[in-house]
């Protein structure tokens, strides 16, 4: 296999470097191992599950040897459901404890395709050299996101962000001993937030007074001044007669004040803050108003979050997780990792295939638990894992010396050196 493998691919490669994609690799001989990943290689498949594989290339020397620039780390198809690594990344992944990688490891026999290359066969005989207390890391915080993405799928679906509020909506004036949003304020008093004009308040973030042209308004939207009384008091009461003389004046002089608005007039609705005002010296406010910016830059962050989970979500997958807000195709994984995780410090071994909690892990597959019956299992469990890992007789990092002779007897022997 080994001559067969060098004597292939040292030329295909000099003339096809930029060619070097999943396709290459495959045709050109470069595959020294490929499995089944995934639900397969758990034992947890059912009849809808995609079939992903994994895989180890080999890169020509002249690759290794080459300007990095031209070393590839991985290839894999458009949708990720192909992915192969180099040798050397590898190795690099299973230092590092990565999830994925350590699961290549252990692959049952049933889910290996084809035959595997010599280089690969001695670290597969040596795989238990790369489990360390350093694997805990890599796989608690897998399963913490997984558990993310539940409460997240809960999350959108139970409150989801489907509309896209503006700036105006985070905005709120003083009322008796609480707040109203500046939207009802205005509407309660017949104004439009464009004749608006803000300063801010010393010493107070995010506050300010708010300050109204009337004399614009008044003009410009048709308003009798006369019945200003009738319409909002509250404003008739700030202003007075003097104040409404000198609004008077102002319109038969056009002398109006330009205030830029609460928000961008012309583009409210996609306005990321509010705007600031010049207000001409013995102006009266008509409130205070103050920007709960914080929660503004969160509500967009969710809305976008949502949007993107909403065009790219599994329309088959989202319809059969929407009665019980939660992912069980997640979940499922969640629980396989704690568990895995446990019995590893456990000193069980790394149990890829699941065998001996098969029915569980897919009744939690089918939707057999209710949301909060699960994320309740699925703490208790993670728990469990904890105390496991304060106990176990793993080494603390994975043999730094062995691994690193273990590779470069490989490379030899694929390179003939």
């Amino acid at each position: 296999m080994e001559d067969r493998f060098l004597s292939s691919i040292f030329i295909s490669y000099i003339c096809n470097m930029e060619k070097m994609n999943i396709n290459f690799v495959e045709k050109s001989g470069l595959l020294a191992y490929k499995y089944l990943r995934g639900s397969h290689s758990y034992h947890l498949n059912v009849e809808t599950s995609d079939v992903d594989y994994g895989g180890v290339w080999i890169c020509p020397m002249e690759m290794l040897f080459g300007l990095r620039s031209n070393y590839v780390e991985q290839v894999a198809d458009e949708k990720n459901d192909v992915v192969y690594y180099e040798f050397g990344r590898w190795i690099e992944l299973l230092l590092k404890s990565n999830p994925t990688a350590l699961e290549s490891l252990y692959v049952p026999k049933d889910c290996i395709i084809g035959d595997v290359h010599p280089a690969i066969q001695l670290i597969l005989d040596n795989r238990d050299a790369f489990l360390s207390k350093e694997c805990f890391n890599s796989f608690f915080g897998y399963a913490e996101s997984q558990i993310k993405k539940c409460r997240g799928l809960n999350k959108r679906i139970v409150n989801p962000v489907t509309e896209r509020k503006d700036v105006l909506d985070f905005c709120y004036t003083f009322y008796n001993q609480g707040s109203q949003p500046i939207k009802d304020f205005l509407k309660e008093h017949q104004l439009d937030q464009r004749y608006c004009g803000l300063v801010n308040i010393p010493n107070m973030k995010d506050t300010y007074g708010v300050y109204y042209d009337f004399a614009a308004y008044f003009k410009f939207e048709n308003i009798d001044v006369d019945k200003i009384a009738e319409i909002t008091p509250y404003i008739y009461q700030i202003y007075e007669k003097k104040g409404l003389d000198n609004i008077l004046q102002r319109i038969d002089k056009k002398e109006f004040y330009k205030y830029g608005g609460i928000t961008d007039p012309d583009n409210w609705s996609k306005s990321n803050t509010v705007r600031l005002s010049s207000i001409p010296k013995g102006e009266v406010p008509i409130c205070q108003m103050t920007f709960n910016k914080d929660a503004y830059v969160c509500h967009c962050r969710d809305y976008h979050d949502y949007k993107e989970w909403e065009k790219n979500r599994n329309p088959i997958r989202y319809e059969s997780n929407l009665n019980k807000n939660y992912d069980s195709k997640n979940v499922c994984h969640c629980m396989r990792l704690i568990r895995m995780a446990k019995e590893l410090a456990q000193g069980k071994g790394f149990n890829l295939v699941r065998d001996t909690d098969r029915d569980y892990l897919l009744d939690i597959r089918n939707h057999k638990f209710e949301y909060e019956e699960i994320i309740a299992q699925l703490e208790n469990e993670k728990k469990e894992m904890e105390e496991a890992i304060k106990t176990t007789t793993l080494p603390d990092k994975v043999d730094i010396k062995f691994v690193n002779d273990l590779l470069i007897k490989s490379r030899k022997a694929i390179y003939k050196f």
